[in-house]
């Protein structure tokens, strides 16, 4: 196929599949607090609900945290409250590879409301394990506490995505009758910047993996089907931020219905590194 009609091919998935999304970029001006959306550090932490801990009974940490307060939120996800991801501490990051939607060393936690009245000292007494205290750091992929700056952004499914094959190949056969399923057309002949749509760390949109998305050969996972938080690798200013492994990136999936219903029971985490 050439590569006016890739290009083409490639513009109509950008149209049929452009969502907003929030965009999250680490904030080097500010000094996030226990209420402030950010990687790493003490958490915010309803004082009336048990912390969340893994099936032997250790405290999990804090990965990241969104104040969906001082957001402007659409209807897909939480207009108030606080969403919090926690994995456990060990050194594959609370990672289950053979049940990735296993919430025990990893959890998602949605606090309907903030209370605001909750001081650093009394989270501080629950003596939770922080990333970015020196003992914890090869247990998390957070180096560094770091506040977020977070805006709305148009954003498309990316070729790393399992349903793009899919719909290149329903795209090619409907503008230009040509079947390339099962052909030798190699998908990473594609622009570099088809799979830089989806880099960097999001809020909603689309994944990106530096290997393989695990819904492409696992048919229950495709239960899965949005994205709701990626953090990626992250370098800033000579500084490492993120690290997963060896420059990789972590994805955690919900079902729509259950987004819609604020249901976070239900969580496939992954992530891979090159």
């Amino acid at each position: 196929m050439d590569s006016e009609k890739v290009e083409k091919i490639v513009g109509e998935i950008k149209e049929r599949t452009k969502v907003m999304a929030y965009s999250l970029v680490i904030d080097l001006e500010k000094q996030p607090e226990i209420f402030d959306s950010k990687f790493g550090g003490l958490p915010y932490w309803d004082l009336n609900k048990d912390y969340p801990i893994d099936s032997k009974g250790n405290k999990l940490m804090m990965l990241a945290q969104i104040n969906l307060d001082r957001i402007e939120a659409d209807d897909m996800i939480p207009k108030e409250g606080m969403l919090q991801f926690f994995i456990g501490t060990n050194d594959i990051f609370g990672m289950d590879f053979d049940e990735p939607d296993k919430q025990d060393a990893f959890r998602v936690i949605y606090h309907e409301c903030i209370d605001y009245s909750v001081s650093k000292e009394q989270i501080e007494e629950l003596n939770i394990p922080v990333c970015t205290d020196s003992e914890m750091e090869e247990y998390s992929p957070v180096f560094r506490e770091a506040a977020l700056d977070i805006s709305k952004k148009e954003i498309y499914m990316g070729p790393m995505d399992y349903r793009f094959e899919q719909l290149f190949e329903q795209i090619a056969m409907e503008k230009y009758e040509e079947d390339i399923s099962g052909s030798q057309f190699s998908y990473g002949e594609l622009d570099d910047k088809c799979y830089e749509f989806n880099m960097g760390h999001w809020l909603l949109g689309y994944p990106y993996f530096t290997q393989t998305d695990p819904r492409e050969y696992e048919e229950k996972y495709r239960y899965y089907d949005t994205l709701l938080f990626q953090m990626d690798s992250d370098y800033v200013m000579n500084e490492d931020y993120v690290l997963w492994g060896d420059c990789g990136v972590g994805n955690f999936f919900i079902n729509s219905e259950d987004l819609k219903n604020r249901d976070f029971s239900k969580i496939l985490y992954n992530w891979d590194c090159c």
